[in-house]
């Protein structure tokens, strides 16, 4: 169930807006006609996760907190055309493109996290595939620490994309939230990789 809550005059969120089949909670701290900032809270496997939202009539990004700092996730950016007919929130209002790109950015978050807790050697061997294309491309390239502001990012992240949809019949929303994503996991949860042994071609990383 999403639970929109407002700022009261008070530091207290009081006032709720129910919208049925939809299963987070929204936090607005800040609110205009064409900005909406808060914290976004859902649940999955009976765990309890939050996030920092931030979101406009051309974007949407999200930044989870606790657990798993450093994960983005953001919607895909809006032309002037698609914001004159359908934006992400109109009047200070989450529309329903929005709402629905909300859920599918916590589906993005919920693969992450399922490869993380079940599969972290899937995710690792997802990453080596898609750095060694980078290495054909940029031999001075790190492991684990691609710039996604590099000129070789986009296409990096589009061959780990591929490849993760191949693998998972899922396609991640934004590819090169994708790999900066991966990118954190690998340097904020060692301990859940170093037991993936390395690849001949990699022996030499420390993850």
């Amino acid at each position: 169930m999403f639970v929109q809550h407002h700022p009261a005059a008070s530091p207290t969120l009081s006032t709720k807006l129910f919208i049925p089949a939809e299963d987070f909670e929204l936090f607005i701290q800040e609110k205009s006609q064409q900005k909406i900032k808060g914290i976004i809270r859902f649940t999955y496997l009976n765990e309890s996760f939050t996030a920092n939202i931030f979101i406009t009539p051309a974007t949407i990004k999200m930044q989870v907190q606790q657990g798993f700092e450093g994960i983005r996730l953001n919607a895909p950016v809006l032309s002037s055309v698609e914001i004159a007919h359908n934006n992400y929130v109109l009047n200070g209002t989450i529309t329903n493109r929005g709402r629905q790109n909300i859920v599918w950015l916590i589906l993005d978050f919920i693969h992450l996290y399922n490869l993380l807790r079940l599969k972290p050697g899937t995710l690792l061997e997802l990453y080596r595939e898609a750095f060694g294309f980078a290495k054909t491309q940029d031999s001075d390239l790190v492991f684990g620490k691609i710039d996604i502001h590099h000129p070789i990012a986009q296409q990096v992240a589009k061959v780990l994309g591929q490849k993760w949809k191949r693998r998972h019949k899922y396609e991640f929303g934004n590819a090169l939230d994708l790999l900066a994503s991966v990118q954190d996991l690998l340097a904020n949860y060692p301990l859940q990789f170093s037991k993936q042994a390395p690849t001949q071609a990699q022996n030499k990383v420390n993850i």
